[in-house]
């Protein structure tokens, strides 16, 4: 039984975010503004939904996300920025979305669910801000080894505190083939990605850099829908050439008629 893992806590209204005392991803710990990791992770946020994401930031404005945190309405949709999201953090809107073309028949699978999504977003990126550096190839890969994920999401599965802070924890490969496209951690432990924690990142470290090699996606065999068993995370490595033909195309302007018809 699969669960996905966008915000379960309710949210404000349509211009603010909830502020919380506690803190996210479940046996985590709180990202401070001056750690490296959080130099590339935001908060994806659709105001309409009132639920919260996570996502990585991509060159151009872009940032990679899971598929079923995309809301109804593009304009309702927000990037925020920081390690603590309120109502006063920086933000930006955006303006353009892609979504996995596996989604929308997929979505409701076991395996390759196609749950991964780009959006663009208008203005500049804040200072301190860099783009995430993907995971080139499998080499450095397989199953058992540990890696780090982090989000926006619940501190407790139980209680469903804690959306809205920025934390990073250390998890284990339980299958690095779960499927085509997706690989699975264990979260038995006490430890992991929970609501909230969609579309945020999962890294292998390499010679002390981090590289991105996963979204997170969804709770796997999670019957109580407490983040308490595994969640699967769909591959950056699978779908490396869909993420760059659509960088490309999200680059591009809307509104600049010689840029948009460029090859």
């Amino acid at each position: 039984m699969t669960s996905l893992l966008s915000a379960c806590s309710p949210q404000a209204n349509n211009s603010s975010v909830i502020t919380t005392n506690a803190d996210g991803i479940i046996g985590g710990t709180e990202v401070q503004a001056t750690d490296k990791i959080q130099n590339s992770i935001v908060a994806v946020y659709d105001a309409f939904e009132g639920e919260i994401c996570t996502g990585s930031l991509l060159p151009n404005n872009i940032v990679l996300t899971a598929a079923h945190c995309i809301g109804y309405f593009t304009e309702d949709m927000y990037v925020f920025f920081g390690t603590e999201i309120t109502a006063l953090s920086e933000r930006r809107q955006v303006d353009k979305v892609e979504v996995s073309p596996y989604w929308e028949n997929r979505q409701g699978e076991d395996f390759d669910t196609g749950d991964i999504a780009m959006i663009h977003f208008t203005g500049t990126v804040p200072a301190g801000y860099k783009p995430v550096t993907f995971l080139p190839n499998k080499r450095s890969l397989k199953t058992g080894m540990e890696i780090t994920v982090a989000g926006y999401g619940i501190s407790d599965g139980v209680t469903g505190d804690g959306v809205g802070r920025l934390r990073s924890t250390k998890v284990t490969i339980s299958n690095l083939n779960y499927s085509t496209s997706e690989f699975l951690i264990d979260q038995t432990k006490g430890t992991g990605a929970c609501h909230g924690d969609s579309g945020g990142p999962a890294y292998v470290e390499i010679k002390g850099e981090l590289y991105l090699m996963g979204v997170t996606s969804r709770g796997v065999k999670d019957d109580n829908n407490d983040c308490s068993q595994f969640s699967a995370f769909t591959s950056t490595l699978y779908y490396k050439t869909w993420i760059n033909r659509m960088a490309t195309k999200l680059s591009k302007s809307l509104v600049n008629p010689d840029q948009a018809l460029q090859k």
